[in-house]
């Protein structure tokens, strides 16, 4: 994707002009929208002249409307020389007169009053990805969000788009920081909204050190490591797995469930994943043995996977379980099923024996091989509820990978 900043300035731009229609609309009869601040709340103390001059100047850049804004921005500088809304409109209209270096001037001068005025930010803002100085820009974009409560609901999606270039991620950069107060507003709208999910672990794997970690962002991390599984970019989900805030590396190379005798809680699916719903799905439970197990089920008549887990087991090492106990119905089945996804056997896939049927023992441990010559899997457990009144129900323990020769 191609994001020059003419475009991603452009952008903000139509941004600024609805919010500016908005406040005129809002003032013509005498509402304020708490909830409505994208540019600070000053947009709603404008006199209604200088309201309606601000709109028709935006919407249509005429010699008419600009002599206009002007004469009613001078007008309130010499009652309030302190106005940045005022040097907005008087620089805007020497902007449309053609006088942009005048126009920056008086913009400029306008922050030195107040660093806090939304427009005059994003005048700012504008003109300087115009010129190509994306840096500078982002630094009052950094402002316009500081200053307005709502100002990032409105800004951040905009900000977001420019993650998709690698020059947006380099200017980026220095703002993925744990003290940045948007940075999780910005991460969210990043993979809730791009069309793909690897610019942003991209964006976080060029640090060179661990993801941010800050309240709630395994919100923002959990979905990313699922959105890049499903987009098939699994180098850069292992590259980035170990560097996120409750990753255990170690996770990747165990399937039992738990870590140091704790249930394992980094992220689905390098830790077992359930679905959500009643046609399939499973829990951690005890086993006699004391140790972690697997209790799942699928519902009559439904296919679908209960659990799933990726892992990446070291070249010879096999899949081991031992039933534990299991209630199935007519044309009940369970199977496990690994596919590669990362190796020379990419795509390829193993399918173990129907753990419900009878030439499958209870208590003693069981193996299934994995794909040969292959980096990184994925083991779904495949359920068929089959005919019945109740679900079929597995229980599974002594989960692990071992070399065979090791296996007991």
């Amino acid at each position: 994707m191609t994001l020059t900043p003419s475009i991603f300035g452009g952008l903000l731009t139509g941004l600024f002009l609805a919010v500016l229609a908005f406040s005129q609309a809002a003032a013509s009869i005498g509402l304020v929208f708490e909830s409505f601040r994208p540019l600070g709340g000053s947009f709603f103390s404008w006199r209604a002249g200088q309201t309606r001059a601000a709109v028709a100047l935006v919407a249509r850049e005429s010699q008419v409307n600009s002599d206009s804004a002007a004469r009613i921005g001078r007008a309130v500088l010499v009652h309030a020389p302190l106005s940045p809304r005022s040097l907005w409109l008087i620089g805007k209209s020497m902007e449309v007169k053609g006088q942009k270096d005048r126009a920056r001037r008086v913009m400029q001068q306008a922050e030195r009053i107040s660093r806090r005025d939304g427009a005059v930010q994003l005048w700012l803002a504008t003109d300087r990805l115009q010129e190509r100085d994306i840096a500078a820009g982002l630094r009052h974009y950094d402002l316009l969000i500081r200053g307005g409560g709502e100002a990032a609901d409105a800004v951040i999606p905009r900000m977001a788009m420019i993650i998709m270039a690698p020059e947006g991620r380099r200017q980026l950069a220095p703002y993925i920081r744990e003290n940045n107060p948007w940075l999780f507003r910005l991460l969210a709208a990043a993979v809730n909204d791009l069309p793909r999910a690897l610019p942003v672990a991209q964006l976080l794997l060029d640090r060179g050190r661990n993801a941010p970690d800050i309240p709630n962002i395994e919100q923002v991390y959990a979905p990313l490591m699922s959105r890049l599984l499903n987009e098939a970019a699994y180098t850069e989900a292992l590259r980035l797995y170990p560097l996120l805030p409750g990753a255990n590396p170690r996770s990747l190379r165990d399937v039992s469930g738990t870590l140091n005798g704790r249930i394992d809680t980094g992220y689905p699916p390098f830790i077992w994943s359930f679905p959500e719903g009643n046609n399939q799905g499973g829990e951690f439970v005890s086993v006699d043995t004391g140790e972690t197990g697997l209790d799942i089920f699928g519902a009559p008549g439904t296919v679908g996977v209960a659990a799933t887990k990726i892992i990446a087991p070291a070249p010879g090492e096999a899949f081991f379980w031992k039933i534990v106990d299991r209630s199935g119905n007519l044309d009940g089945r369970v199977n496990w099923i690994a596919t590669c996804l990362v190796g020379a056997s990419r795509n390829q896939r193993v399918q173990s024996a129907n753990l419900l049927g009878s030439s499958m023992p209870e208590n003693r441990l069981m193996k299934m091989s994995l794909p040969t010559k292959c980096d990184l899997m994925r083991i779904d457990a495949l359920v068929a509820g089959g005919i019945g009144r109740d679900p079929v129900n597995l229980v599974v323990g002594g989960l692990k990978l071992a070399q065979e020769s090791r296996a007991k």
